[in-house]
């Protein structure tokens, strides 16, 4: 077993004892991606699903430890850790699969969304290419593997294979979710050709291309917007920094001379910030977004998740209805992209919710109350904030609206009768965090 699958396992001993078991699930699956068939660690992993309450995959972790070499037990939990977000850990138990069965589909099929899902896009592309001349497989297959192909492709900048494959894919006959992925990938081409190349591209561009969405700023210090690295930090939100998203997107209304007649918030946690738009935009507060006088609305929440409670009203997306996240944790798909990201971050919080946090003399967790005060007054200070920005001549908003302003006419935000089919938020994306050396290498 290698020295850092062992510090894994290790780890999870130590989370164990303290008992704290999910933490302790979580290293033994980082074990498990580094050594996918370490016997003590699936059924250690196989004893805290049982515990957790999830028997089912508790039998998945303990068939492989007793058949550490059965194609079927290691495709099964393969299978099940590519749907429970660990495609790391899924890649490597169906790469040990594919020793075994090097001629099943399935497997390579699987395999190849696995590292697809982990964005190893080159390694996708190498799973997938004995699969290109299958016989057995049907169409709707085919144009699955086609189209798989066509965004591991994409994403590593290989823009004219990509259409080349979706060329591909016209010749068959998708069903109607495929031909809405197919259409969905179509936009996603078109919005890159405002790029000659797509090898180098910053989040916020990606975000456009993917999503036709604004990233308003990336996580990390001050000036890196747009930048791939710091995107993974936990995030501290001050008040001033609220206040600058908020004059941020102001701006960008202006700009696209987008009129929005009403604001509206999700949550309680997003109605501080969306009194203090309202008020910035001229704008009216509504309490009842689905109410509202028939003007262009816009919907805040304090993150992209809140959506789920309105989705059957966002989820369509209404020509009346523009959609703000203050913040998106980019690690997790969800329901509703907003059109708007005000920040891209992991575990963000508003300056005015509870969170807790470690006692500095014993160590243990406590509750850090909010600020309780009603949101008119925080949204007040919001305002006070907002006025009280640094000047700096409109240099920082001029070289934010020159990613967008050329987009303008293809931006979702300000063209209510534009709804190209766009993905649901991801994490894949071919940006690279600050931790990674190099884009991985290209087959």
């Amino acid at each position: 077993m290698s020295n850092r699958a062992q510090e894994f396992f290790d780890r999870s001993v130590d989370h164990v004892r303290r008992g704290n078991v999910r933490a302790a699930l979580t290293d033994l699956l980082d074990s498990l991606a580094q050594e996918p068939t370490y016997d003590v660690a699936l059924r250690s992993a196989a004893r805290i699903c049982t515990m957790l309450g999830a028997p089912e995959d508790g039998r998945l972790f303990e068939e492989l430890a007793d058949r550490p070499e059965d194609p079927t037990a290691l495709f099964s939990l393969g299978y099940r850790m590519v749907d429970q977000r660990r495609p790391d850990v899924a890649a490597a138990l169906l790469d040990r699969c594919l020793t075994h069965a090097p001629d099943h589909p399935s497997v390579r099929r699987e395999l190849a969304f696995a590292r697809f899902c982990n964005r190893d896009f080159a390694g996708c592309l190498r799973a997938l290419a004995p699969l290109e001349t299958d016989p057995e497989l049907a169409d709707a297959e085919v144009l699955d593997v086609l189209l798989l192909k066509a965004e591991a492709a994409f994403y590593l900048g290989k823009r004219d294979l990509a259409r080349a494959l979706l060329d591909e894919c016209e010749l068959l006959i998708p069903d109607d979710t495929q031909r809405a992925r197919l259409d969905g990938f179509h936009h996603m081409v078109g919005r890159s050709l405002g790029w000659e190349s797509i090898k180098d591209l910053d989040l916020r561009a990606w975000h456009f291309i993917q999503h036709a969405g604004v990233v308003l700023k990336v996580a990390g210090g001050l000036i890196e917007d747009g930048s791939r690295a710091g995107r993974f930090d936990v995030v501290h939100l001050t008040l001033d920094m609220v206040a600058f998203l908020l004059q941020r997107l102001a701006h960008l209304l202006e700009r696209l001379e987008v009129r929005i007649g009403a604001v509206a918030a999700v949550s309680p946690a997003s109605e501080p910030a969306a009194r203090a738009l309202a008020i910035r935009l001229g704008a009216a507060f509504v309490t009842d977004f689905a109410d509202h006088a028939g003007s262009p609305l816009l919907l805040m929440a304090a993150n992209a998740a809140e959506f789920a409670n309105v989705a059957a009203a966002v989820a369509p997306h209404r020509a009346d209805l523009h959609l703000f996240s203050i913040n998106l944790d980019f690690d997790q798909d969800e329901v509703v992209c907003p059109e708007v990201i005000g920040i891209l971050g992991r575990r963000a919080l508003l300056p005015w919710e509870g969170r807790f946090a470690l006692d500095a003399t014993t160590g243990e967790s406590r509750e850090v109350p909010g600020d309780e005060r009603p949101p008119e007054l925080l949204a007040a200070d919001l305002i006070a904030a907002m006025d009280n920005l640094p000047d700096d001549e409109g240099a920082a908003r001029a070289e934010f609206e020159a990613l967008y302003a050329p987009l303008a006419g293809q931006l979702l935000l300000g063209n209510d009768g534009l709804y190209p089919y766009r993905r649901m938020f991801t994490s894949l994306s071919p940006c690279w965090s600050a931790d990674d050396e190099a884009p991985r290498d290209e087959p």
